[in-house]
């Protein structure tokens, strides 16, 4: 119990910060001697932060839920939700395999958490547009860099907001555009990895576990949501470029003991 508590935290704080929330849980996982069953720690815990941002974004949701019916202004960008969805989930299917071998590597993961650290450095506006401004070229962009992000390292937060912004967005608005597409690619892996549930009875995981995990990681999203968002208001995201780098090479060097 304690473990699925460390790692609902664990979850909660780095799934929407851009530290990829993947590296610290297969860091955890590994320090902690925590047998993995598949990818399902992982799922029920992104189910617990997709909560999150369904609770604080659900002003947000009922509107995009609405223009389906109301057509108003939001209908385009929930289309453009859809896309970079069905974008990222593209991705996902067809390299899946080779997606769940590279959670097997704690070097690799380091090495891909390092190449988020340039990835946040490289961050840029190069506009201010809005939200409600957003293009097919600008979703379509942000729908690859969140497929890639399922490689274990590189943070989705921290690639998606930098896509967008690359595009042209505001960083304010490539942040809130990036936890609305987080929230179905969340829930659609989260639900896609609920396969691995009978290897995780077999390892002793239970019911009551997981859905502290998932509680847990819901909790501190919310928070983690929060301040990322009170962060980028303020400016760039060096910080946690710094903080990839600190701890990928550190996990890296400490693999050839």
């Amino acid at each position: 119990m304690m473990q699925m508590i460390i790692l609902g935290i664990v979850q909660g704080l780095t799934e929407f910060l851009p530290v990829s929330s993947s590296a610290h849980l297969i860091f955890t996982e590994h320090f902690l001697g925590i047998p993995r069953p598949g990818v399902l720690l992982e799922a029920v815990l992104h189910l617990g932060t997709a909560l999150a941002a369904i609770v604080l974004f659900w002003p947000d949701l009922r509107r995009l839920l609405r223009a389906f019916f109301t057509r108003d202004s939001y209908l385009r960008v929930a289309w453009l939700i859809v896309l970079v969805t069905v974008i990222t989930g593209a991705i996902g299917l067809v390299f899946a395999d080779s997606f769940e071998r590279m959670f097997q590597s704690v070097r690799g993961t380091a090495v891909q958490l390092i190449i988020t650290g340039f990835i946040l450095i490289l961050a840029r506006e190069r506009g201010r547009r809005a939200l409600l401004q957003t293009t097919i070229t600008d979703a379509a962009a942000v729908g690859v860099a969140q497929g890639i992000s399922i490689v274990p390292g590189i943070s989705r937060s921290g690639i998606t907001i930098a896509a967008a912004m690359w595009t042209g967005m505001a960083r304010e608005e490539a942040a809130r555009f990036s936890f609305l597409v987080a929230i179905p690619a969340i829930i659609g892996a989260g639900v896609f990895s609920l396969r691995d549930l009978p290897a995780a009875a077999g390892l002793g995981y239970t019911a009551s576990q997981l859905l502290v995990g998932f509680a847990v990681s819901a909790v501190f999203g919310a928070i983690a949501i929060r301040w990322l968002l009170d962060v980028i208001r303020r400016g760039r995201l060096t910080a946690f470029a710094v903080y990839c780098w600190v701890v990928g090479f550190a996990v890296f060097l400490s693999t050839f003991r």
